[in-house]
């Protein structure tokens, strides 16, 4: 079934504001699906001040999809609560500055055909019936998606490389705990890097070695070679070249 929503490129308008004195105020903030990349996960446990750990324990939920090695994490709402977002309130959101990629997009979304499309209604979203126009390109430069977009951009292309999309049924679940602690558990992964044989077998310099332990997008950036290096064979990592043995054990 095609998607009959208009489809919208950078240069083309729509109507949006979002305040206090809509009635939909904070509405869209509630039973929602919102799966989380990489850098999502980074940026709201640093505002959490929560370890990588802590914070997919707490507020996600791991979702297993037939045929797909890339575990997707699920952004969990809350069941005690009418299965609002965790951190919305009167006030609205309390982590805005540091808010997921698809928080940050809304009222908009990526087009199935490409480009952009609106995502609701103006029956559920009176923000686009009485707000100001925008074009998109202003909207999501105005709300950070691009840069966040920019961010997640060798997310983009492991989701997409051949081997993921022809991949026969997943029944390895080693690898989805390499993918799981490479780009969303980094604290265990530093710990791994730092703690483990991992710095014996891989051949890392002084300046990739001392990012990773105080710099997180480094981090993460780490973690991206080592799953490419692991799951399509890519050269992004190297490896250490054993010692010679002695000229006697020759």
């Amino acid at each position: 079934m095609s998607d009959e929503r208009p489809q919208l490129q950078l240069e083309d308008d729509f109507t949006f504001a979002c305040h206090k004195g809509l009635r939909c105020y904070t509405s869209c903030c509630r039973d929602v699906n919102i799966m989380l990349t990489p850098y999502d996960v980074l940026r709201m446990k640093k505002a959490l001040g929560l370890t990588s750990s802590e914070f997919l324990d707490k507020y996600t939920s791991l979702v297993q999809v037939p045929r797909k090695a890339l575990p997707l994490v699920q952004f969990r709402m809350d069941d005690e609560h009418d299965k609002k977002c965790f951190f919305v309130g009167p006030g609205g959101c309390a982590i805005y500055p540091h808010r997921p990629w698809a928080c940050r997009m809304f009222p908009l979304d990526e087009h199935a055909l490409g480009g952009f499309q609106v995502a609701v209604t103006g029956q559920r979203c009176h923000g686009l019936v009485q707000g100001q126009p925008w074009k998109v390109r202003e909207w999501l430069m105005d709300q950070g998606a691009t840069q966040s977009k920019e961010m997640d951009g060798s997310y983009e292309s492991l989701v997409s490389h051949e081997w993921m999309q022809n991949l026969g049924e997943m029944d390895n679940p080693k690898v989805q705990q390499m993918i799981l602690l490479a780009l969303y558990d980094l604290d265990r992964f530093r710990d791994f890097v730092l703690n483990s044989s991992f710095l014996e077998r891989f051949d890392l310099d002084e300046d990739t070695i001392f990012a990773a332990k105080t710099d997180d997008l480094a981090l993460l950036d780490l973690g991206f070679a080592w799953v490419r290096f692991g799951l399509f064979g890519q050269k992004t990592m190297k490896l250490k070249q054993p010692p010679e043995a002695p000229a006697e054990a020759r």
